[in-house]
């Protein structure tokens, strides 16, 4: 009896773990599937109204401003927000595109053919003639199944061509993003992106006699070594930035060359927070960077170092609200004597809020201190902020509206731009690779300085087709 009770105590014994629990057992907090997983919100589409090339992995507010169209350039018109993600599987969704599975790779692409007509193509602030085009817009996505690390890539373009024009107005962006998994707690994150726009004749960044403005572009290389524990996580991400400009071209057919405005910006920072409760993590920033020009002469008078710090959260309380919001304070000292520094709030916010599994509101805003070569003008505060609903009234019709607002101060030479884009559309899917969609956009450019406002709007229908 002794002998049958000791064997059956040895065995409880032997059967309880030794240490704790690792992270990777059930129930244990992990990177890949504790809180901080939690943290990480599911890849946006090609047509999220935030300029950012999305991609799977962790989200950080980005060193450097995001490569963007200011609003004294050619918006185009607002891009429709990302479709509604379903709670069901994507099998069960009829109309839901299954890509073309590559072994551990899915690929998803998708083209859209439109045409329509503008009003104002030129955006002239008089003068300006309706005038029929066609616009061609492609997007591909690229996933990976691992069961460690993890790759995206994303891409998208489009081309306008007005009737009686010879060469496309063409803009585009995209972006990869590779996380290698090194430890339970350690990950290194690389980024590249890029993004190209023309530049709208007419900007006070241009001479008065520019008819048709630059091809503007901007490549971006990132890095992001990330720690974390189970409250604690610890960042530091250094990037690099080039943006090019291409030649405008003066109302007489010449051409105006916009090298000197083409500038290398190195920039590193540093960001620590702490998780406080599920789906809420507070953090702090501090970034520093420095703008070289190309051309000597520009770099004599406009190089420039700034500095940066931000407090902010992540926020995953559920799956009704993920995102997140910073705000700061930036300093910049020009590198030439005699200039006077400058400084300024910034902010950056990016929040998701889905009701209901058929509808979905997104929320984005921006301030920075931008550069500008306006006359007297030392800096360019500018702010923007847009809003985004989407909702699907069937699982074939999906009807969405976007607002956009803008304003550029450029300080010292009493002047201020103030922009509104406003778009409603839908779309029709007729099975899971067609689908009929429709859009009308609204513009308008209002400036303190006289006959340099202008309004737009813009009506188009087209066909998708998507694997």
């Amino acid at each position: 009896m002794r002998f049958a009770t000791a064997l059956l105590l040895a065995t409880a014994l032997a059967a309880l773990p030794l240490g704790g629990a690792r992270a990777q057992d059930a129930g244990a907090i992990g990177v890949e599937d504790g809180l901080f997983g939690t943290l990480d919100p599911p890849l946006r589409a090609a047509r999220d109204p935030r300029v950012v090339v999305p991609v799977r992995g962790q989200v950080q507010a980005p060193v450097l401003a995001p490569v963007r169209v200011p609003v004294t350039r050619l918006a185009p018109p607002p891009p429709a927000p990302e479709p509604v993600r379903r709670a069901r599987p994507e099998e069960a969704d009829p109309f839901a595109p299954l890509g073309l599975r590559l072994g551990v790779l899915t690929l998803r692409p998708s083209l859209t053919q439109s045409v329509g007509i503008d009003s104002n193509p030129e955006r002239l602030t008089a003068g300006g003639r309706a005038t029929a085009f066609s616009r061609t817009e492609g997007a591909l996505a690229l996933e990976t199944d691992w069961s460690r690390h993890a790759l995206a890539i994303e891409a998208r373009g489009r081309a306008d061509l007005f009737r009686g024009a010879t060469d496309p107005r063409a803009s585009g962006e995209a972006g990869a993003r590779l996380r290698l998994d090194i430890r339970e707690w350690l990950d290194l994150t690389l980024d590249a992106r890029a993004a190209t726009a023309r530049e709208r004749a007419g900007t006070p960044e241009l001479p008065g006699d520019v008819a048709r403005g630059p091809q503007v572009t901007s490549v971006e290389g990132a890095a992001t070594l990330a720690a974390r524990g189970a409250h604690a996580s610890l960042s530091l991400r250094g990037a690099l930035t080039r943006t090019i400009n291409g030649d405008a071209r003066r109302a007489d057919g010449t051409r105006l060359s916009r090298r000197e405005a083409d500038y290398l910006e190195p920039a590193l920072a540093l960001r620590a927070g702490y998780l406080v409760g599920p789906g809420f993590e507070p953090f702090v920033e501090a970034q520093i960077d420095e703008r070289r020009y190309v051309e000597r002469s520009a770099a004599e008078t406009r190089e420039s170092r700034g500095l940066t710090g931000r407090v902010g959260a992540r926020i995953a309380a559920s799956a009704l609200l993920s995102g997140e919001a910073s705000v700061g304070w930036q300093r910049r000292s020009f590198l030439a004597p005699g200039r006077a520094d400058v400084d300024g709030p910034v902010a950056q916010a990016a929040l998701i809020w889905s009701p209901t599994p058929l509808t979905r509101v997104s929320l984005s805003g921006e301030s920075a201190i931008a550069e500008t070569r306006v006359a007297g003008a030392t800096s360019a505060q500018a702010l923007s902020a847009s809003l985004g609903i989407s909702h699907e009234l069937t699982r074939a019709l999906v009807l969405d509206a976007t607002i956009g607002l803008a304003r550029t101060d450029y300080r010292g030479a009493a002047l201020t731009e103030d922009l509104l884009t406003a778009s409603a559309g839908l779309e029709w899917r007729l099975s899971r690779t067609l689908a009929v969609t429709a859009r009308y956009s609204h513009e308008r450019l209002r400036s303190s300085a006289p006959g340099a406002g202008y309004g737009a709007d813009i009506g188009l229908v087209g066909l998708r087709l998507a694997r």
